[in-house]
């Protein structure tokens, strides 16, 4: 830090130095659990519900089993319901099971772009938040089709014991990192009087799929720049000169 900085410079400079670092947290680079068994290979993306039921390959990690979602986005997130919530429990013990209760458009507030995304299902525990990992299985979208698998000439998708499509960890790696991938249209769960109030209480309660990190990175940013524009102001009221006035100003000239 340069010798010649100002104190409350030097100050503001620190605090907006310590909040931008909790503000970029870093992806996770995870591999999926396993599959997603869908009851239909091929589909349109606005017909409701995109398919009747999906099932994971396996049951969640041990701890994980308070709650699952099902859902679909991108490679790599961000991910919207394809139906409610899970949260019987005992998810850890038996496969994950879930009936859709809309479109792959409702879903996502709006048609899909064409190539690759991802079902997948989601594993919650009551006091560590979402897993890391998921069960995944690709599909493609072509129009207003969609079909199981990877696009063409993109690295197939590995069956699973039960023939279940299966994507690499490499797979997951790229996207996590980062590797530009097709865009997306920003998810909406919308269509309904519940799916939005699903939306919105996830919005509420939870950041970073489900973690809470990035809200409260969010709000240490906003306290940092209170407190930053604090030792300003404070720095510069007790240092300023105040103006002369009446005999004084006269007897100084």
């Amino acid at each position: 830090m340069p010798r010649n900085l100002p104190a409350s410079a030097a100050a503001a400079s620190a605090a907006l130095t310590v909040a931008a670092t909790l503000v970029l947290p870093v992806p996770a680079d995870a591999a999926p659990l396993g599959g997603v068994r869908l009851s239909a290979t091929s589909g349109t993306v606005d017909a409701t519900p995109i398919f009747a039921s999906a099932t994971a390959t396996a049951p969640c990690p041990t701890g994980f089993g308070r709650n699952a979602q099902l859902r679909v986005g991108p490679p790599g997130g961000p991910y919207s319901n394809l139906a409610r919530p899970l949260s019987a429990g005992g998810y850890d013990r038996a496969a994950v099971t879930a009936q859709p209760n809309r479109s792959f458009a409702t879903a996502l507030g709006g048609a899909p772009v064409d190539g690759e995304w991802w079902v997948v299902v989601e594993c919650v525990s009551e006091t560590q938040g979402v897993h890391p990992e998921r069960f995944v299985t690709p599909i493609t979208v072509s129009g207003r089709q969609w079909r199981a698998g990877r696009p063409a000439g993109a690295a197939p998708a590995r069956p699973d014991a039960d023939g279940s499509l299966v994507v690499s960890p490499s797979a997951g790696a790229s996207a996590a990192s980062g590797t530009p991938s097709t865009a997306a249209p920003t998810p909406n769960p919308g269509g309904s009087v519940d799916a939005v109030a699903e939306a919105d209480v996830e919005r509420r309660l939870t950041g970073n799929e489900g973690s809470g990190s990035a809200s409260l990175a969010n709000l240490w940013w906003i306290l940092a720049l209170l407190g930053a524009l604090l030792v300003v102001g404070t720095t510069w009221l007790t240092t300023r000169r105040p103006a002369p006035r009446g005999r004084d100003a006269a007897r100084g000239r």
